[in-house]
């Protein structure tokens, strides 16, 4: 008791300095009940640590089912434990033009939603069980060097689900959950743009009052706006020929797609940060064969909804456009798909005024985070976007995330625990 009321005066004091040195919209001092939580969650790291090397150890790459399959059951016990109802949501196939074998359709497995009704302001919680690592991934295990954890999602974003359940049991092991309105919205398609999911994210968003996304929190930042992300597939169709015997007669569609490729590539620009990168090309059947079919895959980033629009427009007239042959265009065809499938994420009053809260009870907490804007898309661009004031970088301090450079500082599972279960204990009072 003399430990935790030392801990106590400290903070408040730290709270008298920054009122005195006139720190805008601070968060009143912890109360005795809140040290409750802090202290709640200083004695579960190494628990927080067995489960996220638990589901890190399990591949739950987007396309493997099986996998999330297993994140899902996890959580869904995790969360019936605590008192939330949960159901499955179906996921979907997602199908998209390709070449003859390459097969691009995306196979969904299902989504995760679990609510707990009382009164007060309503939550929505949200985060994702897949990451971009498929099962051939060398990259597949954790592993932990003094306060730094390595593997697959440590950081986008098992680090997150965690410190999120995590809020959640402190909050109920303090007697602080019940009476609350809280929705937690698990996806398993974040990393292939939230395609199956999308409806589901603005279906729960406009019945909440407040959204909460725990994607990592990088080198210690908050992020206040994002860019826009689009993407899309070119597949072209040529005609067949032998190389050496029948050039003249052949329609190279990987020819064609260079052209187009080039085209798309040009349509960067720096200065209005609008960026198009073409990440995958694929095409051809052999070396002496003039290439039937050739598809690109695109990626599109834009800071105003506008600039999508035109983006998405001139992509549809590149994929229309004949550039390799002065011929009849029948001989030469291209489906395009296409999808802006995150809005960017604009600052509101509302939504500058949650990132400010969790600040506040950051520096309350000795925590310093700083504010960034980033090009990397979350779910949260999707519900703030129809309304929902949303805070979407609540996750584990890390960084190298899609790379087999993923790592995650272990201290800041229990810093953003701390941090988040305030955080949703004074949200939800309101």
């Amino acid at each position: 008791m003399k430990k935790l009321s030392a801990v106590y005066l400290q903070l408040s004091l730290i709270t008298a300095s920054a009122l005195l040195n006139g720190a805008e919209n601070i968060e009143p001092a912890l109360s005795l009940s809140e040290m409750d939580l802090v202290s709640w969650v200083d004695s579960q790291e190494q628990e927080m640590l067995e489960l996220l090397e638990q589901i890190t150890n399990i591949n739950s790459g987007t396309l493997n089912k099986e996998g999330v399959n297993q994140i899902t059951q996890i959580f869904q016990s995790e969360l019936r434990a605590l008192g939330f109802r949960t159901s499955r949501l179906p996921g979907d196939l997602i199908e998209m033009p390709s070449c003859p074998g390459s097969d691009y359709s995306l196979d969904v497995t299902d989504h995760l939603l679990a609510s707990r009704i009382g009164s007060g302001a309503k939550l929505l919680l949200m985060g994702h069980m897949d990451t971009v690592f498929p099962v051939t991934s060398t990259f597949n295990t954790f592993r932990k060097e003094g306060d730094t954890m390595f593997g697959p999602g440590v950081a986008d974003m098992h680090g997150g689900l965690v410190v999120m359940l995590y809020a959640l049991k402190a909050l109920d092991a303090t007697n602080k959950l019940n009476g609350k309105t809280i929705t937690v919205l698990l996806n398993s398609d974040e990393e292939i743009g939230s395609l199956s999911s999308r409806k589901h994210i603005e279906e729960q968003a406009i019945l909440h009052d407040w959204g909460l996304v725990y994607e990592a929190s990088g080198t210690n930042k908050f992020v206040r706006a994002r860019k826009g992300l689009g993407q899309a597939r070119i597949v072209v169709n040529g005609r067949a020929s032998h190389a050496g015997g029948a050039h003249a007669v052949g329609r190279s569609a990987i020819k064609e797609l260079a052209y187009k490729i080039i085209e798309i590539e040009n349509m960067t620009n720096y200065e209005t940060g609008v960026t198009l990168n073409v990440g995958i090309v694929g095409g051809g059947e052999a070396r002496n064969t003039i290439a039937p079919c050739a598809e690109a895959l695109i990626d599109i980033r834009y800071p105003a909804i506008h600039q999508g629009e035109e983006a998405k427009e001139r992509i549809d007239q590149i994929a229309n456009e004949l550039y390799s042959y002065p011929i009849d265009s029948e001989e030469i065809k291209t489906d395009l798909w296409i999808n802006l499938h995150r809005p960017p994420k604009t600052p509101t009053p509302e939504s500058d005024d949650l990132l400010e809260k969790a600040l506040s009870i950051g520096r309350l907490l000795q925590q310093e985070i700083g504010i960034t804007d980033s090009g990397g898309g979350t779910d949260g661009s999707l519900s703030q976007a129809v309304g929902l004031p949303t805070l979407d970088s609540l996750g584990v301090a890390g960084t190298g995330a899609h790379s087999n450079r993923e790592e995650a500082r272990v201290s800041s599972l229990v810093e953003r625990t701390k941090l988040s279960a305030i955080l949703i204990h004074r949200l939800s009072s309101k």
